[in-house]
């Protein structure tokens, strides 16, 4: 389901690039059978808007071979009626009609028809569309919107299939006791933000967490009462980062995040947060409702990776890990 997203745009995701090969054919197919000049599998964001997955390789298209930009929520484009309707639309020629007349497929691109259909999760929400433009007036036949049917349930099959790679993958890559990811999940999960990273121009955090006092936590309250640290700490980072950073706990009482900043203050925010939360925590001693009269606290260190980034994300792991342990022998 769409939970199970890593990122902003599932285009970007490296697990569905073979689906993506099957998709190029298909709207190439597609685009070629109903003569248009432009086909698309375009994908939905709810915050962000919609950005092409897949353009049509043929000739006619103006959009064939360029960068997938991001048009705003607002903006009144075909796609919009879509999935404002959720179900299929249809639009033979809109020219001279007064409710596209502020549609820049039609005012700057010269498409005229349009005819689109939604793709959806399994559970329903809105993936996208897939859909043909054309730059004369269209008379589309029963049969060929549902051709474009039958390509759209082939495109769900392959999003089914991914959400089920997404659950296993999930079980495997989770750590059980916090349920953030697990080292291997982090690392996985992060080596993909920094590829994005490279393509889009953006900067790099990373913050690295370790929890004080561990041997404390267990020898003093019990084994238990560190567990519960542990899952407070998972639990305040989860509270405090934003929806488009990772996090994972990477080692025993070890957790790392990652994200796209502008500077070193984005970093220091999230820091601040965690603190913040952890400051409001209440645990109990083990085996009683007896209240712990302390919270757990953290060392953090954190490194800005600026573009273009060239370090590893084992070097960006090793600066941020003495980052922090600098910070660990302030707080002695």
């Amino acid at each position: 389901m769409v939970q199970f997203k890593t990122r902003d745009w599932l285009a970007d995701d490296d697990a569905i690039a073979p689906s993506l090969e099957k998709w190029q054919r298909a709207v190439d197919l597609m685009t070629e059978l109903l003569g248009a000049t432009a086909g698309f599998i375009v994908e939905y964001n709810d915050r962000l808007g919609y950005r092409a997955a897949i353009t049509s390789t043929n000739d006619a298209n103006p959009y064939a071979g360029c960068d997938s930009t991001v048009t705003g929520l607002d903006t009144n484009i075909f796609c919009r009626q879509v999935i404002a309707q959720g179900g299929s639309f249809y639009e033979p020629d809109a020219r001279g009609k007064s409710e596209w007349a502020d549609n820049p497929e039609l005012t700057e691109d010269g498409f005229c028809s349009y005819f689109g259909v939604p793709v959806t999760w399994s559970n329903g929400t809105i993936f996208g569309t897939i859909c043909v433009f054309d730059c004369k007036p269209t008379q589309y036949s029963d049969t060929l919107q549902k051709l474009i049917e039958t390509i759209r349930d082939l495109i769900e099959a392959d999003l089914r299939l991914y959400e089920q790679f997404q659950i296993m993958r999930s079980i495997s890559l989770s750590d059980q006791l916090t349920g953030l990811n697990n080292r291997a999940g982090f690392e996985m999960l992060a080596q993909q933000k920094i590829r994005i990273a490279k393509r889009y121009h953006h900067h790099i955090g990373l913050i690295f967490i370790d929890l004080d006092n561990m041997k404390h936590w267990n020898d003093d309250y019990g084994h238990a009462a560190g567990d519960a640290a542990l899952k407070a700490v998972g639990t305040a980072i989860t509270a405090s980062i934003r929806e488009v950073d990772i996090c994972g706990r990477i080692g025993g009482d070890e957790f790392a995040i990652l994200g796209y900043v502008r500077n070193r203050g984005d970093l220091t925010t999230i820091i601040t947060r965690i603190r913040n939360v952890l400051q409001t925590a209440r645990l109990l001693v083990p085996g009683s409702k007896k209240p712990i009269h302390e919270t757990p606290k953290i060392s953090a260190g954190a490194s800005v990776f600026f573009e273009p980034v060239k370090e590893t994300l084992e070097e960006m792991m090793d600066m941020a890990d003495r980052e922090m342990y600098r910070d660990k022998n302030r707080n002695r």
